[in-house]
């Protein structure tokens, strides 16, 4: 046989799978590869199979699981929105810090307004007081699949979680901002930053209250960061002096090793590795 039919042969039955190994990335690379084409087959049998047959006997229908998440859903954020003329009158001045935050009320009370408004439609639909649109049935779907409305997506921050998880997400973010509505002089005494609609718009402020106070030229301003070796908010004693701290933070493919104050490899079978709070300047 000629050396290129050694190769083949080789190819063949020597490396009969390939592994990240082969190609020099970290064993978790694998992992996420087959958690993501796993949860896509899942996800395709479950759009795939019979919904009447799929509820099985005693089990409830794919209506009557969208309408109880309806229910659920306009019960856990019907009360919800935010005054956003009544926080600005009650500011003596607003600052970077505060147009940030109110912007992010803003955008909040746009999704809920959407969500409210589908939700009431479609119970109407529901009860026979509405024709079913398209667009209810694709709302109706989405909730009996546990899938963000497209809708909403369209309306809210990039987001690969389930609907029950996403919606978790999302009552977090409007309790951040229902702590600074009771404070709004003043940012939180560590910011979650992957809990805003916008995180850009933050690390911009920092850089506009720095150059504010210091009388520098904003656009010769840049962001650094410092890893604190605080790992949970409740460590964190007060407002950082000369920046802001966030959390919320991770790292993929490596992980952070607090006590160095280095980046190190990924530990066997973890994905991610979540960040100590940091610390932002400019």
């Amino acid at each position: 046989p000629t050396q290129y039919d050694k190769y083949l042969e080789h190819i063949e039955y020597t490396l009969t799978q390939d592994t990240p190994i082969a190609f020099g990335l970290h064993p978790n690379a694998e992992i996420d590869f087959r958690t993501t084409q796993s949860n896509r087959i899942l996800m395709t049998v479950l759009e795939l199979q019979d919904r009447v047959a799929a509820s099985g006997e005693g089990a409830m229908s794919p209506d009557e699981v969208a309408a109880a998440t309806t229910t659920d859903i306009l019960d856990r954020f019907g009360e919800k929105k935010f005054d956003v003329e009544d926080i600005a009158r009650s500011l003596e001045e607003q600052g970077p810090y505060q147009n940030v935050f109110m912007q992010e009320m803003d955008v909040m009370n746009i999704l809920l307004t959407e969500i409210m408004r589908s939700l009431k439609e479609l119970q109407l639909g529901f009860a026979g007081e509405l024709t079913m649109s398209d667009a209810m049935d694709a709302l109706k779907t989405s909730l009996y699949l546990d899938r963000i409305p497209t809708a909403w997506q369209k309306r809210a921050w990039p987001s690969l979680r389930p609907l029950s998880s996403w919606l978790t997400d999302f009552n977090l973010r409007l309790v951040q901002l229902e702590e600074w509505q009771n404070n709004p002089a003043d940012i939180p005494k560590v910011t979650w930053l992957s809990g805003l609609y916008n995180p850009q718009s933050f690390l911009t402020a920092i850089c506009q209250v720095t150059a504010q106070k210091n009388q520098w030229e904003l656009d010769k301003l840049v962001t650094w960061t410092d890893v604190t070796k605080k790992t949970t908010v409740e460590e964190v004693e007060g407002n950082s002096r000369d920046g802001a701290y966030i959390t919320g933070l991770s790292v993929q493919g490596a992980r952070w090793d607090v006590n160095g104050g280095v980046l190190e490899r990924s530990k066997p079978k973890e994905m991610f590795c979540k960040m100590p709070v940091i610390n932002v300047k400019a």
